[in-house]
């Protein structure tokens, strides 16, 4: 997959009661559309927070009324995921619906009427760009995508599959509007732009997901890692992805997995995760405590979570990050 976060783009807040405005907005961040209040005498008080992470767009959308519209063809996939309230709508034939317990799915091609989205309706929602999607399946199964994955309209959020797709929207929709979110950092959220479109793809059913589930394992030894391995030891902090290490090996997924596995006993990107953590911890060593901190340290190695960061690495090391900077004088 080629990541185009390199230029991740800062979120965008809007909040108004025009809905001239709430279209143009809509139609600036996420698709051209109609929209009309559907009760009498209501006010539209919409709330829209939007972020560009890659491929991707997330979006918070509240209306605070009512609402129906008509959006044609949306020229990518997209995931509706309901905090709050319901709605109802079809694209083309199919009718698609979401609430507490399900996420709606979207297709690229064929017009979408939204019918009804509740007054305290609160969606979260996510773009994902046509080509990377495909780009994306076609890299995992190593063959060319060429027709549109035909996803179901319905993702059930109490299954497995389900609950891991929902569970990452949510968690973009919460940072959103973090402006420290370390989300803008390319080393954190390219790996997790590549899980959302593979839970998109192993949660909704579609045509080759029997292929995604049933790979038949490799007869013959693959080609070398050694050049995904050399690539992760000369830039640590490089934004990789299983895609672009594979890509970086001359092989496939499944192949770079496999050999990993076999080699190191983990996941390529458990493996990335190691090696950050030993570059981590010698920066801790060498670091002056009166010029950075641990949570600096934490960041700048790409570990999105500083209390996951201090687990993982007392595990390793047997001693807390604060303590080996403090180290350093001792």
């Amino acid at each position: 997959m080629d990541s185009h976060l390199g230029h991740i783009r800062p979120a965008v807040s809007v909040r108004t009661r025009d809905p001239d405005e709430a279209r143009a907005v809509c139609g600036e961040h996420l698709y051209p559309r109609s929209m009309r209040l559907l009760e009498p005498g209501a006010m539209l008080d919409a709330r829209f927070a939007f972020l560009h992470l890659g491929s991707l767009t997330v979006a918070d959308v509240r209306y605070g009324a009512a609402v129906a519209g008509v959006t044609e063809g949306l020229d990518s996939y997209h995931v509706n995921v309901a905090r709050a309230g319901r709605f109802s709508a079809c694209q083309g034939r199919r009718p698609i619906s979401g609430g507490p317990d399900h996420a709606a799915v979207y297709r690229p091609v064929g017009d979408t009427e939204l019918h009804y989205a509740s007054a305290d309706c609160h969606l979260l929602a996510v773009k994902v760009d046509r080509l990377a999607l495909e780009a994306h399946l076609s890299s995992i199964l190593d063959l060319t995508v060429r027709d549109t994955i035909r996803l179901s309209g319905r993702i059930e959020a109490g299954q497995a599959a389900g609950r891991t797709v929902t569970g990452l929207v949510r968690f973009l929709g919460a940072e959103i509007e973090n402006a420290n979110s370390m989300f803008y950092e390319p080393i954190v959220a390219a790996p997790l732009e590549e899980a959302v479109l593979t839970s998109l793809l192993m949660a909704a059913d579609h045509q080759y997901r029997d292929r995604l589930r049933d790979r038949v394992p490799w007869r013959h030894a693959p080609r070398s890692i050694l050049p995904a391995v050399d690539a992760i030891h000369a830039e640590p902090r490089r934004a990789y992805t299983v895609a672009a290490l594979a890509e970086t090996a001359g092989i496939s997924h499944g192949q770079l997995r496999l050999e990993f596995g076999r080699q190191f006993g983990m996941t390529p990107m458990a493996y990335v995760r190691e090696v950050r953590l030993v570059a981590a911890h010698a920066e801790l060593r060498a670091a002056d405590p009166d010029d950075t901190s641990v949570n600096a340290v934490t960041r700048r190695w790409g570990f999105a979570s500083p209390a996951a960061f201090a687990a993982r690495y007392q595990a390793r090391f047997h001693v807390p990050p604060g303590e080996t900077l403090r180290r350093r004088h001792g």
